[in-house]
């Protein structure tokens, strides 16, 4: 035995004697010194990335325990035709609206962040105008998974819309641009996604998904015109569709200030339906109220400007490309976020 580990040990050294080392020319050795130099710079240039978040898709991330995070938007919109249940783009008079919103966040604990999100609307149509404030909704957000090289952020949220914006004893004048709620408590489920890739070290790219449900959680009792539609007299009970909302944003680093973003957006509502008396018209035929199903698709790029880690600007377009028994419609969006 001891004779076949002591051959055993001999080959293997001779073996070993016998390999020589591997000789570098002259141009696999530049070649190795101009890669390391390429890494250098590219290691010079790379830096944490800041960003706003794109205009529409939400945040798959809580805000820090103890802290606040202000977001006011400012959204000016044309609203210049509707789709028909054909998709086809009719010409409507013009609705313009100027919305103010505010979002502010608070974090909880580590895993638990609460969200507040109110708006107000100026709208004008046809020499008439109007100014109401909408709806009011209350998110808790839970942060299931934080983010790792190879994981994305992962965040679920809960949240109630109360019925504070005004949907029912319109004005017969203005042609429902008074109207600013649903009139119904709506529960809002919601999952957020998102992910930084490095693949181009000096532009890495973060890529951001949301998807809510918003289901209402009774009928609501409408009179006279209202939000569905209405005349003189109408008197029932409308069934308010749930709605699905589905957004992707892409945001690209230029810089570590200047970011390009855009959103993806699509929103599906099923059919709103009436039970009751549905008035009159003031040409005394029956009005309506309710209606079909809908969806819509839209587009918002953007341009971010990130003071800090902490927040920035962000400013872009947002307009519709296509839908069905929704409007058409295009608009600036102005943003800025801070966390304190």
């Amino acid at each position: 035995m001891k004779k076949i580990l002591l051959a055993t040990i001999l080959s293997s050294a001779m073996l070993i004697a016998q390999e020589t080392p591997e000789v570098k020319t002259p141009e696999q050795i530049q070649a190795e010194l101009d890669k390391a130099q390429a890494d250098f710079e590219i290691a010079q240039k790379m830096f944490i990335p800041w960003y706003t978040g794109p205009l529409i898709t939400g945040s798959a991330n809580n805000v820090p325990a103890g802290k606040w995070n202000i977001q006011p938007y400012l959204f000016f919109l044309l609203d210049h035709a509707q789709y028909n249940d054909n998709r086809k783009s009719i010409n409507v008079p013009d609705i313009w609206t100027i919305q103010p919103l505010l979002v502010l966040q608070r974090g909880l604990n580590s895993w638990l962040d609460a969200t507040l999100i109110q708006f107000g609307l100026f709208k004008w149509r046809e020499g008439e105008k109007a100014q109401e404030y909408g709806d009011l909704n209350l998110t808790l957000g839970h942060q299931l998974v934080n983010e790792t090289p190879y994981v994305p952020s992962i965040r679920v949220t809960i949240g109630e819309s109360f019925p504070t914006g005004h949907y029912q004893k319109l004005s017969p004048d203005k042609a429902g641009i008074d109207a600013s709620g649903s009139g119904a408590f709506a529960t809002i489920v919601g999952l957020f996604v998102s992910k930084i890739f490095w693949e181009i070290p000096i532009h890495p790219v973060r890529v951001r998904f949301a998807g809510t449900y918003e289901i209402p959680n009774h009928d609501v009792l409408v009179k006279n015109f209202n939000a569905f539609g209405g005349g003189f007299g109408t008197n029932g009970d409308v069934s308010v569709g749930q709605t699905l909302n589905l957004d992707l944003g892409i945001e690209v680093s230029l810089t570590e200030h200047w970011v390009f973003a855009t959103d993806f957006a699509y929103a599906y509502s099923r059919e709103t339906t009436f039970k009751g008396n549905p008035g009159l018209t003031a040409l005394g035929t029956p009005a309506s109220v309710g209606g079909p199903s809908s969806d819509q698709f839209s587009i918002a790029p953007a341009i971010e400007y990130n003071i800090s880690d902490r927040g920035g600007f962000i400013g872009g377009v947002w307009f519709s490309v296509t839908g069905r028994n929704s409007a058409n419609f295009v608009g600036i969006v102005l943003s800025y976020t801070w966390l304190f």
